[in-house]
């Protein structure tokens, strides 16, 4: 009997994924038409084999969600000649019944059906030079964050046992004096005293990995790679060096945006709207945002503020109008960011205006 191979040329086949740890979930379109859900081992090769054996000559385009596992999905579709998207939940199309009755089968069909509906767009996806770089900046966040965690713990032991700290230490610097303080402190039994020991010794050693870690990042920053950029940010008001490190590897190519409008809407330092017909209502700053650069160009910003008399003249008007503390200085967080797309595209440094 002569069997007849089938061919696929000049058809497209999306295929949207849910991924996890141990196993894949794999929604199959053919052109605009729902085929089959699969149940994959966690393999590109996997899944290209498969295609390639039931759709052999199609065109493949697949997406998955951005999270957990990083882009090194979308790079091993890439080499096995798969369009890939990395694409954000939020962006994902769905209904109150995907909600309420959700499985990895139903997640796989969303993503699916919204590919072949040509409803997501893919978000950027870094080279794996600048993503080890981000690595680096992001750890030294976390260490900073489980040393101040750290600090917490230390200060809700001594409140516990009744301890009050002296008037000159009580600060954020956590000098050597006090830290000598904290080792010679007395308790009547013997297991509180080992038990501070050994967050002391936490801190300790947290206070040093921060050190080290910020050196390599110092390095790194003054390297031929990042050296130009990272001190034309830094001519930028307010802009310290963690943060112009944070910028570079966050961001990688400003020409990305096209528009400035892009650009704050990736940062999330716009505010909300609600539109319809003849009303126009603008809320609070926008959920939508990456977290970590929003926070320190706010940060940034009350630095800016104390020091640039152009943005110290600009929040005080912006107090005038009614606007509230918080509301004014993210203005002048998108003024600051203004100017740090200015400084990246020009390649001009900052001059700081003077107010006459």
């Amino acid at each position: 009997m002569l069997k007849v191979k089938a061919n696929f040329e000049n058809q497209t086949v999306y295929v949207g994924l849910d991924v996890h740890k141990r196993s894949w979930n794999a929604a199959v379109y053919l052109s605009d038409q729902f085929v089959r859900n699969i149940h994959q081992p966690p393999s590109p090769e996997a899944l290209h084999h498969y295609l390639c054996q039931t759709y052999p000559g199609a065109d493949y385009v697949c997406a998955y969600e951005s999270g957990k596992f990083g882009y090194w999905i979308q790079r091993r579709f890439q080499q096995q000649g798969i369009r890939c998207l990395v694409v954000n939940p939020a962006d994902i199309p769905s209904s109150h019944k995907d909600e309420v009755y959700k499985t990895d089968a139903r997640d796989a069909r969303g993503i699916g059906h919204g590919l072949v509906c040509n409803q997501l767009k893919g978000i950027y996806v870094p080279s794996e030079d600048q993503e080890a770089d981000r690595h680096l900046v992001r750890q030294r966040k976390k260490i900073w964050r489980d040393l101040v965690r750290c600090k917490n713990r230390i200060k809700g032991f001594l409140d516990y046992t009744g301890v009050s700290i002296p008037e000159q230490y009580d600060n954020s610097n956590w000098s050597k004096n006090f830290i000598n303080w904290l080792m010679a402190l007395e308790f009547e039994h013997s297991s509180n005293r080992v038990s501070l020991n050994y967050q002391v010794r936490e801190l300790e050693l947290l206070r040093k990995e921060l050190l080290s870690i910020s050196n390599d990042i110092r390095k790194l920053m003054r390297s031929k790679k990042y050296n130009k950029l990272y001190y034309l940010l830094r001519s930028v008001t307010g802009i310290g060096p963690l943060t112009a490190a944070g910028l570079l590897t966050e961001i990688g190519d400003m020409k990305r945006f096209a528009t400035f409008y892009h650009l704050n809407s990736f940062i999330g330092l716009m505010p909300m709207e609600h539109s319809s017909g003849e009303k126009e209502l603008k809320g609070r700053i926008t959920v939508r945002k990456h977290r970590q650069l929003r926070s320190d160009l706010v940060e940034c910003a009350w630095t800016a503020k104390r020091t640039d008399p152009a943005l110290a003249l600009y929040y005080s008007e912006q107090i005038k109008r009614g606007k509230n503390g918080k509301a004014a200085i993210v203005k002048v967080a998108r003024k600051l960011l203004s100017r740090i797309r200015y400084v990246w595209l020009s390649g001009e440094p900052y001059v700081t205006a003077v107010v006459k």
